[in-house]
C-alpha cells in the first residue's frame, strides 16, 4: 500500500486541533490535542489507525480511554488529493474530549467508505508505537467522515 503524504495544509489542520482542544479548556472542560505521528486505513477493518507519541497516547487514554464518548463531530477539509478531518471525541457528562487530526488520500477514503458502509460504523483507533493498548471511537454514521468536501 502507498503513504500518503500529509501535504502542505497538514500543518493548519494540527493547529486547529490545538486550537479546538483550548476553546473545550476555555469553557472548563478537560481536553487533549493530538499530534498524529502517522494516519493509516485500514480499509477491511472499516478503521482508521493513529499513531500517537507514548506520552500523548497515555494522556489520551487517562482522559478518555474510560469515558462515555456520546458525540463525535467531525471538521473536514480537503487539498490536493488529500482528505483531512479533525475528529472531536466527546464525553459531555464529564466534560472530556479529544481532538485527533486525520489525512487521507482520496483513494484511501473511498476504500474506507465501502468497509464502513457493509458495517454500518467507522472506528478511529489511537494507538501507541508499542501497540500495548489503544483508544477506540466509533463514527455511527460513517458519512459524517467519508463524505468528500469540495478543494
Amino acid at each position: 500500500m502507498r503513504r500518503t503524504d500529509p501535504g502542505e495544509r497538514w500543518g493548519d489542520v494540527v493547529a486547529d486541533s490545538d486550537a479546538t482542544a483550548t476553546e473545550y479548556r476555555d469553557r472548563g472542560w478537560t481536553a487533549v490535542a493530538a499530534h498524529p505521528g502517522d494516519v493509516n486505513p485500514v480499509a477491511d477493518a472499516a478503521r482508521i489507525d493513529v499513531l500517537l507519541p507514548g506520552p500523548e497516547f497515555e494522556e489520551a487514554n487517562g482522559v478518555v480511554g474510560d469515558a462515555d464518548v456520546d458525540a463525535i463531530r467531525v471538521y473536514a477539509a480537503a487539498a490536493h488529493g488529500v482528505e483531512y478531518r479533525l475528529v472531536v471525541a466527546e464525553d459531555g457528562d464529564a466534560s472530556v474530549a479529544v481532538c485527533v487530526p486525520t489525512y487521507l488520500g482520496s483513494d484511501e477514503l473511498e476504500e474506507l467508505r465501502a468497509a464502513a458502509d457493509a458495517t454500518g460504523a467507522l472506528t478511529v483507533r489511537l494507538r501507541p508505537l508499542d501497540d500495548r493498548d489503544v483508544v477506540e471511537f466509533e463514527v455511527d454514521e460513517p458519512a459524517v467522515f467519508l463524505d468528500a468536501t469540495d478543494g
